[in-house]
């Protein structure tokens, strides 16, 4: 029996497989077992597993003929039911890794008697081969200590991490005294609940803050890389851990952490949603967020430290107010529409400061930009040294957006008191209100006009 199973999974990744083996051969921690679970691809990608696999021992192929519904949770688990050793960990298939990386795990976890261990890892852009931190990585600054005990708030802590399994190494006696599986559905991100799971049922982490492996993104065919409703599966898992939790006895503990992990998924995941689909996400959210009490959702709010875009579109779902959902996914900073963005510069940061901005903007970008299309009739001449063209572009901006923040803020008072809004004729149904509501949100889709 190995002191280490590593567990890799694969499916339609022919160009990445060999790699991804080869750093694992390589580790120089070599009292391992490597199951590599393949889930049915239709490539070339099990012949190459088996191909590698004949010639190292420590490597068994379970190639699957079929490919599983959902994502990673039926290989996952394979590979948790063979594997024999008293560590586990986790390999993409497609990912690759430093060759002391499960030795730095290993070390740090036996070291402290801790039941996981956790490395830091660098997201590789597939096309590019460029490496960038990923979204967590300011996390690591207040983890000072090599280990920690696992209390409710150090749980807390740990759980604002993103839910890669990957990077750790778990103790497999863990696993199997809590019954610790990924959970298995026709959707995806699985890793979610299991990161929740061995985290909250841990008694201790020892942390390793190394870049030791390193995950490729922007990969055709991968999950991450869709823009569809598929992203919306993640909020599925909110049901998932909040029944475990509650079958435990631990849900008041973490009530503020789940609500919290809905809102950072509901963040990231919106800004990739297009306009035609966030009346469906809205939809996905709003039983989510019926579950807790507004209260509850300003203390998540406040106690994961989330900004005014967060809290507008929290509260729009708690209050089920889809109008005021869209206009915050509308006018928020980076949103689709760069005169949104414009404009939140000239509010923060002057009209001189924003003319600056804006026609680096301009000069940079092909002559077919969205903005450079709105301040067109602005620009009749090219901008001069001081930026004068550009400025009397976003004074005109920012009265019309001036405008159709007035018009919305009516609308909402009289929505509020029982009123019909100005010009909309008498009061009518709440169908009416909710159309209401949506064209003024289309409205700032478009805030300059196209007249």
């Amino acid at each position: 029996m190995a002191e280490l199973s590593i567990i890799v999974t694969t499916y339609n990744i022919e160009d990445y497989i060999e790699q991804c083996l080869a750093s694992v051969a390589a580790q120089t921690f070599t009292d391992i077992e490597v199951i590599v679970v393949d889930d049915g691809s239709s490539d070339s990608t099990p012949e190459r597993i088996a191909r590698f696999c004949e010639g190292d021992p420590r490597f068994v192929p379970v190639l699957q003929s079929e490919n599983s519904p959902g994502g990673v949770a039926t290989p996952a688990n394979i590979g948790l039911d063979r594997a024999t050793g008293t560590w586990v960990g986790f390999v993409d298939g497609d990912d690759h890794i430093e060759p002391t990386m499960f030795e730095r795990l290993h070390t740090a976890a036996v070291s402290h008697g801790a039941d996981l261990a956790m490395c830091d890892y660098q997201e590789e852009v597939d096309a590019t081969g460029e490496r960038r931190a990923p979204a967590d990585a300011h996390r690591w600054a207040p983890l000072t200590e090599p280990y920690y005990e696992l209390d409710v708030p150090t749980s807390h802590t740990f759980l604002r991490f993103i839910a890669v399994p990957w990077r750790k190494l778990y103790r497999r006696e863990l696993l199997e005294k809590h019954s610790i599986r990924f959970p298995v559905s026709e959707g995806f991100f699985e890793d979610n609940p299991f990161h929740w799971f061995t985290v909250v049922s841990a008694a201790s982490i020892a942390i390793v803050p190394e870049v030791l492996c390193y995950h490729r993104v922007a990969r055709s065919g991968q999950t991450m890389a869709t823009a569809d409703e598929r992203l919306f599966h993640i909020f599925h898992h909110h049901d998932t851990i909040h029944t475990w939790l509650a079958a435990r006895g631990l849900l008041d503990l973490y009530q503020g952490p789940l609500l919290g992990w809905v809102i950072s998924q509901m963040e990231w995941i919106s800004r990739r949603t297009p306009p035609e689909l966030r009346r469906r996400l809205f939809d996905v959210l709003v039983p989510i967020f019926a579950q807790y009490s507004l209260e509850t959702v300003r203390r998540a709010l406040q106690e994961n430290n989330k900004g005014a875009t967060a809290q507008r579109l929290s509260t729009a779902v708690a209050k089920r107010e889809f109008g005021t959902f869209a206009r915050a996914l509308s006018t928020r900073p980076g949103s689709d529409n760069p005169v949104v963005t414009a404009a939140f510069h000239l509010r923060h940061s002057g009209l001189r400061h924003t003319a600056v901005l804006t026609s680096r903007y301009l000069r940079n970008s092909a002559p077919s930009g969205r903005l450079s299309g709105y301040l067109t009739r602005a620009r009749s001449k090219a901008p001069d040294s001081g930026g004068r063209d550009v400025l009397f572009g976003l004074v005109v901006i920012d009265r019309r957006l001036r405008r159709i923040e007035e018009r919305l803020n009516d609308i909402e008072r009289r929505l509020e008191s029982g009123a019909a809004p100005s010009g909309c004729g008498s009061p009518s149904g709440v169908d009416e209100e909710r159309g209401d509501r949506s064209r003024a949100a289309d409205r700032l889709e478009d805030p300059v006009g196209r007249g």
